[in-house]
């Protein structure tokens, strides 16, 4: 398979091709089609909602203070999975006295270690402090406990499920739903800035052919060791031929008369 984009992303490393019969030309798409309900499971009601919904395990919207936290998530997809990497929000005061949120996506480590229950709230603090140390370098960061379980808020926001309709749907082998903090001021702000806009009465749902690394945040943490294998370039390769189409014939007139058996010159049939 050969790659043609302008940016890179981790899997064209994986192989080296240099005999490639196949090509991926990888450029951004915009879907405004909605399709969560193709992956949408049971157990994954609540995380379906995916990154603006993770309210719902907080102490409720407008009851919150500095150090509480909430658990929501970036959903992407790579043929033939949609995955969710989990996000941990935390809310702190500005020195304009502002309440703002900040986002930050913990690693495979972390993730597990939570996921199994291990108190972990000050590694949390200190990954918050890390991102805030840019506008805030002595910003002191304090961790309320997740009142509803982070354990349990984590699992929900951590998942993958093979749905391999979507990416037929989209027409593409990779996607991520879009979200504005992903995009904006970013590699691919020009191509989605007119979603940006709160006037706007248009919906994006998704985002095809992008590269991962180029997206404000990474959101493949949790997922890394999972797709950097040589399966992810075959799955996508995979995909690029199963949609591949031969183009339809379509002959001129001279064409379609010598074809039904008449002469070019007298448009008689020739009858031997």
């Amino acid at each position: 398979m050969k790659i043609i984009s302008k940016y890179k992303d981790f899997y064209d490393y994986l192989v080296q091709d240099h005999d490639a019969d196949l090509t991926y030309v990888r450029q951004i798409g915009l879907v405004n089609k909605y399709y969560d309900d193709l992956f949408r499971i049971k157990e994954n009601s609540i995380p379906y909602y995916s990154r603006y919904y993770g309210y719902s395990y907080g102490p409720g919207w407008g009851k919150h203070k500095d150090g509480d936290i909430y658990v929501s998530s970036y959903i992407f997809g790579i043929y033939p999975y949609v995955y969710s990497q989990p996000v941990i929000n935390y809310l702190y005061t500005t020195v304009t006295d502002m309440s703002e949120w900040i986002s930050v996506i913990p690693g495979a480590d972390l993730t597990q270690r939570i996921l199994s229950g291990e108190d972990c709230y000050a590694d949390i603090g200190k990954l918050v402090q890390d991102a805030l140390k840019s506008k805030y370098p002595k910003y002191p960061v304090r961790v309320n406990p997740y009142k509803n379980g982070l354990p349990k808020a984590m699992k929900m926001y951590t998942w993958k499920v093979e749905c391999e309709e979507i990416f037929y749907k989209i027409d593409s082998p990779v996607f991520v739903k879009y979200y504005d903090d992903l995009f904006l001021y970013g590699t691919y702000y020009e191509n989605t800035k007119e979603f940006q806009s709160p006037k706007d009465t248009k919906t994006i749902h998704y985002v095809t052919g992008i590269s991962f690394q180029k997206l404000n945040h990474n959101i493949l943490k949790f997922w890394y060791d999972d797709l950097n294998i040589i399966n992810t370039y075959n799955d996508i390769e995979n995909f690029l031929w199963s949609v591949k189409k031969e183009p339809v014939s379509n002959p001129d007139n001279k064409t379609k008369i010598v074809s039904h058996g008449f002469d070019l010159k007298t448009s008689f049939r020739n009858i031997k």
